[in-house]
């Protein structure tokens, strides 16, 4: 049966509370291991998470980390589950329609199906629709003339064997890295999905994907991927299977402990939330000319450089103006700002010409 417990940033999940056994705790710090202890801090069988929101899935455990601004007496983790997901979508981080609150609730791990159905959805879209075809090149020993010989090949290996022909043609077919990537993908979610309606649909997409060859996907293949007329509808799904199969780690061990991590800096994400915000907001101070920023660099000190989250400009007939604006994701303590955030204001209005 899956199980599915919820914890906050900067909080501590030890080994036998809630169902974490030692187990998906050894699994866990692996995982940790090899991403040069990105995302959490390992103590005496127990975890102290940091910064890093979203969901951890190790084996048939999945373990949502939250973000939390209040006190442990008065916290809802509702709430702050539908803020995270609220924060991602609107953010564009996470691309997808926002399932509804009834769907939610019956969810045993939201953000994890909320994943995985959202690719299984898009590739299945993508199978009615028709999977893209291209051209390759494909070598072969035949034994008729198809497209052009390849004469060093040709002698190396038919010296002795005239009825063979060694040939580079061209075919028209499925088997591309498009195609190859959501294979891999939805590879990788059959291991990983807990509920069985996901990992039957992921079963089923595969048999579409019957002629597309199983090659390793590494982040050197979503890097050197260009999109064009014919696949720019592959873009969400491309986007999903990335999280999916760079962030998945199957147990080498023998195992069912597969660990999959969709982890979010929460500074990087309320940065990234309230940036989408005032964009969205420019359109209605149109006739001020107002332009939202983000990450304006400017030099600093010798090869140093600033770089304030949010930089907006708003100009009129006579003048113009720039307010600096730098988000933080907590709560000043006695209601006033660090003498550390201060300073920093004051370097990036300084620099860069703010009015207040």
């Amino acid at each position: 049966m899956p199980k599915f417990l919820q914890v906050f940033e900067h909080s501590t999940l030890a080994v036998g509370e809630a169902g974490f056994n030692a187990r998906q705790f050894n699994a866990l710090v692996r995982y940790n291991d090899r991403h040069k202890c990105a995302f959490f801090k390992v103590g005496h069988n127990r975890l102290h998470f940091g910064s890093f929101v979203g969901v951890i899935q190790v084996g048939d455990l999945a373990i949502e980390i939250l973000p939390k601004l209040e006190s442990e007496a008065t916290v809802d983790k509702g709430k702050w589950q539908r803020a995270l997901l609220q924060m991602l979508q609107q953010s564009g981080m996470l691309n997808v329609e926002a399932a509804p609150e009834a769907d939610l609730r019956l969810r045993k791990s939201p953000l994890v199906d909320i994943y995985l159905n959202a690719f299984l959805t898009e590739v299945e879209g993508l199978c009615h629709a028709g999977l893209t075809k291209r051209y390759r090149i494909v070598e072969g020993n035949l034994y008729k003339l198809k497209g052009r010989i390849q004469f060093a090949q040709q002698l190396r290996r038919n010296l002795l064997h005239r009825e063979r022909m060694f040939t580079a043609h061209q075919i028209y077919d499925r088997d591309n890295t498009f195609n190859q990537i959501l294979k891999c993908a939805l590879g990788n979610l059959s291991r990983l999905a807990m509920r069985p309606s996901l990992g039957a649909r992921a079963s089923a997409s595969v048999l579409c994907f019957e002629e597309v060859s199983e090659i390793q996907i590494t982040i050197d293949t979503f890097d050197r991927l260009q999109f064009d007329r014919n696949t720019e509808r592959y873009r969400r799904a491309i986007q999903l299977a990335r999280l999916i199969i760079l962030n998945f780690s199957p147990d080498l061990r023998g195992g069912q402990d597969h660990v999959i991590a969709i982890l979010y800096d929460m500074n990087k994400l309320f940065e990234r939330f309230i940036y989408v915000q005032l964009r969205r907001a420019e359109t209605n101070y149109g006739n001020r000319r107002l332009r939202i920023l983000g990450q304006v660099s400017k030099r600093f000190w010798s090869y140093k450089s600033i770089r304030p989250d949010i930089v907006a400009e708003y100009r009129n007939a006579s003048s113009a103006q720039i307010t600096i604006l730098d988000t933080k994701w907590k709560i000043p303590r006695d209601g006033c700002p660090s003498d550390e955030d201060l300073k920093q204001m004051y370097a990036y209005n300084v620099h860069l010409g703010g009015n207040r």
